[in-house]
């Protein structure tokens, strides 16, 4: 096995438990040369708490010893300032390697120096005085008869150029725990910089859903209008016909009130056979209660359309819920309904569906890009097929048409922002885009498949369990 040190006459100080105790320093020393610890943070740690053991019984068993034998204090003093600084590098090595391996040959070169510095040194000179105390010397002439005589000239040099050594990597560990700190400074700054970046990020996307839901507002406005001013129309003119009517009724009923009070007066008599000729009650009979049924019917065809748009905005519940699918959908091309059937058939598939988690105003505006799209996509007049069901643990929504399809050298593209095969003009490139992102937050997909010349079908999936739905609903 290599060794960084083989044990030998020098290191001995003649004193028997100091020397048991070097040698185990030795031994370390020698496993972190031979690969026992390497940079192997377990071996480290194995390591570095003998070390701390190390440093807990020899030191305070040559404190003890110098006590016993009353070395001088000023020597004394300075030999336990090793100590310490001895135990404040193996803490600090300690606290290091709790997060991270110390580097092996690093750890090596520190333990080499400390056992030549100190132990040829300082432990040598210790011994020095004690037999000089023994002799009959005074304490104060034996410290400096020993540092005169530290391990002689041929030592000494060694001595001083470790010392001078230690200087170096002490100034040198100053200088990279100055240039780590200043490291993790700039990695804080760009780590706040990306942060604010991710922030603005955040308000451009929710500027650029806003935008969306704006422009499609603003799409579906004239198609509302429409299918809201058809009801709306023949109501106002079912009401101008029954006020007519009405007239009429307020006629009979003068004219029989005037025959009450003239019984005998032949013109009060052909006066009301006239009113009653005009009136043709049995005409009205019949059609003041067909335009009141008419009107009903138109009445409740917009009360259908504003409940349809608040299903499709879900002003009321703008949070994560259980939602219906089918339900959605069906809102959603009610309210889009003005773009779509003057261009295509719709075919309805739909499968039964639990209850999905989700933010139903934001699926809502999915189907609207994909159902707008899907009419956009028929030049003339086709079909689009709309078809629900589970599959394994998510609920799958289809949108299919017949329409002109996606060339197969741009189909990877359709989700990109700001991309669009529509004319200029006629689309922003947002909305098939805020779609595929909408579906991602809810842990979701959006695919599709596309033949030329044949149509494309948009399918959704989404999780019927939803750990963020868990998460927002054990908060609420």
């Amino acid at each position: 096995m290599n060794t960084a040190f083989a044990w030998s006459p020098v290191y001995e100080t003649g004193l028997a438990e100091v020397d048991a105790q070097h040698r185990r320093l030795v031994e370390m020393v020698n496993e972190v040369t031979a690969g026992g610890a390497g940079d192997d943070a377990a071996a480290q740690t194995a390591l570095l708490d003998r070390l701390v053991d190390y440093a807990a019984h020899h030191f305070a068993d040559e404190e003890r010893l110098m006590a016993a034998h009353a070395l001088a204090p000023v020597a004394v003093a300075a030999h336990i300032e090793q100590h310490r600084a001895f135990v404040a590098e193996v803490a600090a090595l300690r606290a290091h390697q709790g997060t991270d391996a110390v580097d092996g040959a690093a750890l090596q070169h520190f333990l080499a120096s400390w056992l030549a510095f100190h132990i040829l040194g300082t432990d040598r000179a210790m011994a020095q005085q004690m037999r000089l105390i023994a002799e009959g010397l005074a304490p104060a002439e034996a410290a400096a008869r020993a540092q005169g005589e530290r391990d002689g000239a041929a030592v000494q040099p060694l001595l001083d150029a470790m010392t001078r050594l230690y200087g170096v990597v002490s100034a040198r560990k100053e200088v990279l725990e100055a240039q780590v700190a200043e490291r993790t400074a700039a990695l804080q700054r760009e780590r706040n910089e990306l942060a604010r970046a991710l922030e603005t990020l955040a308000r451009t996307q929710s500027q650029l859903l806003q935008s969306e839901k704006m422009a499609a507002i603003g799409q579906l406005a004239a198609g509302v209008a429409h299918e809201i001013n058809n009801p709306v129309g023949f109501v106002s003119s079912n009401l101008g016909t029954l006020g007519s009517y009405v007239r009429r009724l307020l006629e009979v009923v003068d004219a029989q009130a005037a025959l009450l009070a003239a019984p005998a007066s032949s013109a009060v008599q052909a006066r009301l056979a006239q009113v009653l000729e005009a009136a043709d009650l049995d005409y009205l009979r019949d059609d003041v209660l067909a335009l009141l049924k008419e009107s009903t019917e138109g009445l409740d065809r917009v009360k259908r359309i504003v409940n349809d748009l608040k299903d499709f905005s879900h002003v009321d519940a703008a949070d994560w819920q259980m939602a219906d699918l089918n339900a959605g959908l069906e809102s959603t091309l009610n309210v889009v309904w003005n773009e779509i059937k003057y261009k295509a058939e719709v075919v309805r598939h739909l499968g039964e569906l639990p209850p999905v988690p989700c933010i139903a105003a934001q699926i809502n505006q999915v189907f609207m890009n994909l159902l707008v799209n899907a009419a956009q996509a028929i030049a003339g007049h086709g079909t689009i097929t709309l078809a629900t069901r589970v599959d394994g643990g998510e609920a799958v929504v289809e949108v299919a048409d017949t329409g002109r399809g996606i060339a197969p050298e741009v189909v990877d593209r359709i989700f990109e922002p700001f991309f669009t095969t529509k004319p200029v003009g006629q689309g922003t490139g947002l909305g098939l885009s805020i779609a595929w992102d909408i579906m991602r937050k809810h842990q979701g997909s959006l695919s599709v498949r596309s033949t030329p010349g044949v149509g494309s079908c948009f399918e959704l999936r989404l999780p019927l369990d939803n750990p963020q739905y868990r998460n927002e609903a054990s908060h609420a």
